[in-house]
């Protein structure tokens, strides 16, 4: 008799089981919809531009810019070989990612937050970076925030702290006597040294 009852709730423990479960999962449809259970949607940001617009873009730089150009290096170029102007930048979605968790990697612990990225306009010089990009127009990055009340684009000292890169700057351009010449550049032209003398990118 004891062996028939300890059967019966062993049987029916499970059973009762697999009901609360199913219970359970019928009550969380009912009160979670799929539709509501669906990922959020991301908004457009406001920067988006139409494919009108971004034509338009396009094809003033092409009017306004890239004729200049080609002009002004045809007198570098080797006999016969046009100067192909940058028209485009590529980054991988994956870089892009990438560098943004480095960045807030990096000023986790700095005193700074930031809320945006400044790209800058850059020419690679001659026999910078291999005969391929020679005189190529590029960009690069920089990550902004405020910093003691100011703000701009920062670097990560080598205190750890975030840092405004124009104070960097004039504080390099001290050290080498320079004056209002170099005031227009972005980096003043320095005897070669490590960038930023171990102060972080």
């Amino acid at each position: 008799m004891k062996t028939i009852r300890r059967f019966v709730l062993t049987v029916t423990i499970p059973v009762l089981l697999l009901g609360a479960c199913a219970e359970d999962k019928k009550r969380n449809q009912q009160e979670y919809p799929e539709e509501e259970m669906k990922e959020e949607i991301v908004e457009a940001p406001s920067g988006i531009i139409s494919l009108e617009t971004a034509d338009s873009l396009f094809v003033n730089y092409k009017n306004r810019r890239r004729d200049n150009i080609i002009a002004f290096e045809r007198e570098f170029q080797e006999e016969g070989k046009p100067f192909v102007p940058t028209q485009f930048i590529s980054f991988s979605i994956s870089d892009v990612q990438t560098y943004l968790d480095f960045i807030a990697q990096e000023t986790k612990d700095s005193g700074a937050s930031p809320d945006s990225l400044r790209i800058y306009l850059g020419n690679n010089g001659e026999k910078i970076r291999g005969k391929k990009n020679e005189r190529r127009n590029t960009v690069f990055i920089l990550p902004a925030a405020s910093v003691d009340g100011d703000y701009g684009g920062i670097f990560i000292d080598a205190n750890g702290k975030a840092a405004l890169i124009r104070k960097w700057i004039k504080e390099q351009q001290k050290e080498q006597g320079m004056g209002q010449k170099s005031k227009a550049s972005f980096l003043p032209n320095l005897a070669p040294k490590p960038v930023l003398q171990g102060d972080g990118s």
